[in-house]
């Protein structure tokens, strides 16, 4: 990680972080000051992103449905939504808003998908999520079904991180997660993306 001075839009000085990966590329970490937080993990075959909403922009060329999904999720609000699944397009764009209780680490397990990038957007409190990449895991436990495009591993996650609401994680089909960690209740938004 590096420091490097940059001036925001107002033209004052600030101090901005860069992220190197293991492929050499560099990604701006604006202040502190803009509570916008990235977070990128990089393997040689996993990486999962944490952003703050405002900077989705950013992500839009990942994937070319990328923008659709999080323009739908920027511009609409889901505080009287009933829980349920939200179709923009069949089965290649949606959005499940879901009601869960959170649980305790040790209680959920790693899951992974083959079809779909999870976008995990929490709407009314922090959440810890659990990430491995897969190419540090074995055989999973609960084998992959491609009916429910999910798999199992019942092992811990290697690292564990919180994620507010304001922010979302991107999950790619190299990444196992272990998402709902926590207290309460939950609500929050599972956008999936058909790869």
């Amino acid at each position: 990680m590096s420091l490097a001075k940059m001036k925001d839009s107002n033209g004052m000085k600030v101090r901005s972080r860069t992220v190197r990966t293991k492929m050499s590329m560099v990604f701006p970490l604006p202040s502190e000051r803009k509570y916008l937080y990235l977070h990128q993990q990089s393997t040689d075959k996993g990486k999962m992103i944490i952003a703050d909403l405002s900077a989705a922009c950013r992500y839009y060329a990942l994937h070319p449905r990328m923008k659709e999904l999080m323009e739908y999720i920027l511009h609409h609000d889901f505080n009287g939504q009933e829980a349920g699944r939200i179709t923009l397009d069949s089965g290649s764009l949606f959005i499940n808003l879901d009601e869960v209780e959170l649980k305790t680490k040790d209680r959920q397990r790693l899951e992974f998908h083959k079809r779909y990038i999870d976008v995990q957007v929490p709407l009314l409190k922090e959440e810890t999520m659990g990430w491995t990449p897969m190419s540090r895991l074995g055989i999973p436990d609960i084998a992959y079904h491609p009916d429910t495009d999910c798999g199992f591993y019942t092992q811990e996650a290697k690292e564990y991180f919180k994620v507010r609401p304001g922010q979302f994680v991107l999950f790619f089909p190299e990444d196992a997660h272990a998402p709902v960690i926590g207290e309460g209740r939950q609500r929050k938004l599972v956008g999936k993306i058909r790869i």
